[in-house]
């Protein structure tokens, strides 16, 4: 009798969870591995929680040195779209822009965007003319959907299929194009934008050119990249569909993938949530093995070299490649592991340098004999050894990562290495510095402790945010009316122009009367014979 009631408690107990579960959607582009790492964490994050997750991975970049990133049975995988827009060319010109020195406004910089947009298109344009998967979509009733920041098409998917509620997702911080369709207030007087080499106190120029160059961001990012998706939908779907960047202004919450211990203190609304270092933290590090386990048991002090899962390493300069290994050389001490997909290095590679064509990043990193990382500057990267309490040395190739640097050097945590000068001299000191001054590494440590003791956890943040917008679909009371101001109401422009008005009133009126007062007064010359 005993047997039989637990027995059915127990039945009853997984059938209440079941009751409670969501169905969540997580829309990835394959774009990198981190982005995909990242949003597999979040998957897993909630399906331990109890829910049913699909990982809905949108292929579309295909090109040779990418790692399959294996995700956990109680996530649902989606594959859709062949990648048939993108071959090994979208690895060739970044692995160009990466290790050369381009501006954001350089011609390789302006191929790359043109060759990833024209896919982002190409993708969505088979997705929304992909029946069989849109009527999948709609028919599985999802409760909620995440839709990653660099592009525009689930919104639409979200929308369609009539999803009732949905969450933008990022695995950086907050985009500086989102915060603006957001309402996020930016002050360009110390909130650098995402792709610029600043820190939160900037120069005069830095301020005018974050100021200028800031503003035309967000409407290049519509013109380019927004209204072409909302174009396809009214093409393909309907020619009313709303446009997508209303619909990404009325989105009730934001994630990202950012801490308020290390990001830079900025304006922010209460609908955006920070849940940085989910999957990163002690307690999620595996057990080495292999090579890996031999190399760090056999070592005094361990070093990890990474560029990343886009650029590949192995596209560096020649003399690139030679300064590290001629620097590596001069600390036998300590053993560098290095992500490097290629043997071209062989001939001249030192003993204490090992090569690998993937290596688990985040686990060797909370080994206690990891001294340092050295890195392309990643959020990704930067958040894993800030999560593990090690320093960094950034060398920083594209995108965001100019500011990640500077925000490790900001909190004393980082070496920032310009790669335009990146030499064997300037390589040497930048190894040295973060290994023999021991301040680096007490600050990374705490760091690591203010991370690892923030009073509510990531984990807790993602699963209570999402369930508590499960239930409530709709959150307009988080949506600022900033959204709906046009430029000039935002920016208060009508308001100065009036105050300068009266004001100019006030001054210049009064002097103008008295003047012609005083020519009035004055006596006039007698002409006499």
């Amino acid at each position: 009798m005993v047997a039989h009631l637990l027995h059915v408690t127990l039945l009853l107990g997984v059938l209440a969870s079941q009751l409670d579960a969501y169905k969540i959607a997580v829309f990835t582009r394959d774009m990198a591995n981190s982005h995909v790492i990242w949003h597999k964490r979040v998957s897993e994050a909630l399906a331990k929680a109890g829910h049913n997750v699909t990982m809905i991975k949108l292929v579309g970049f295909h090109w040779s040195k990418k790692q399959q990133i294996p995700i956990d049975p109680s996530v649902t995988v989606w594959n859709v779209g062949n990648g048939s827009a993108v071959t090994s060319e979208y690895g060739r010109i970044h692995s160009e822009m990466a290790f050369t020195d381009s501006t954001i406004f350089g011609n390789t910089m302006r191929h790359f965007m043109n060759h990833m947009m024209k896919n982002m298109q190409d993708n969505c344009e088979q997705l929304i003319t992909n029946k069989p998967f849109l009527e999948q979509l709609k028919a599985e009733k999802f409760d909620v959907a995440f839709v990653q920041m660099f592009e525009a098409c689930p919104i639409g998917l979200v929308h369609h299929a009539r999803i009732p509620a949905w969450i933008w997702l990022n695995a950086g911080q907050l985009l500086d194009n989102i915060a603006n369709v957001m309402g996020v207030p930016q002050p360009a007087s110390y909130v650098p934008a995402m792709m610029f080499d600043m820190k939160d106190e900037m120069t005069f120029m830095e301020r005018a050119q974050n100021l200028v160059v800031g503003s035309l961001m967000s409407p290049f990012w519509k013109w380019r990249a927004i209204d072409p998706i909302t174009r396809l939908y009214r093409k393909h779907i309907d020619p009313n569909f709303p446009d997508i960047a209303a619909l990404g202004a009325e989105c009730s919450l934001v994630m990202v993938n950012s801490n308020e211990m290390y990001e830079i203190p900025r304006p922010t609304l209460h609908k955006i949530v920070n849940i940085g270092g989910l999957g990163m933290e002690k307690k999620d590090a595996k057990e080495l093995t292999g090579d890996f386990k031999r190399i760090v048991d056999g070592a005094e002090n361990v070093v990890l070299f990474s560029f990343g899962s886009i650029a590949n390493a192995s596209a560096m300069p020649e003399s690139w490649k030679r300064a590290f290994m001629t620097v590596f050389s001069r600390f036998p001490d300590h053993e560098f592991i290095l992500r490097y997909v290629d043997h071209d290095m062989d001939a001249f590679k030192p003993p204490n340098v090992h090569l690998f064509k993937w290596i688990p990043q985040s686990d060797l990193l909370q080994h206690p004999k990891t001294r340092a990382m050295i890195s392309h500057g990643g959020y990704n990267s930067l958040q894993e050894t800030i999560n593990a309490g090690k320093p960094i040395v950034t060398i920083p190739l594209f995108a965001d990562q100019k500011r990640n640097g500077r925000l490790a050097e900001k909190h004393g945590i980082g070496y920032y290495l310009h790669k335009a000068t990146l030499t064997e001299e300037t390589l040497q000191k930048a190894v040295e510095t973060i290994l023999r001054h021991p301040s680096y590494a007490v600050k990374a440590r705490r760091m690591q402790q203010m991370v690892e003791k923030k009073p509510i956890k990531a984990d807790e943040l993602l699963v209570k945010w999402t369930e508590f917008l499960a239930e409530f679909q709709l959150l307009p009371n988080l949506v600022p009316y900033g959204t709906k101001l046009s430029f000039i109401i935002y920016h208060n422009l009508d308001v100065l122009a009036a105050l300068a008005g009266i004001l100019i009133s006030v001054i210049f009126i009064p002097v103008l009367l008295l003047r012609c007062l005083c020519c009035r007064q004055r006596p006039r010359k007698l002409k006499i014979n």
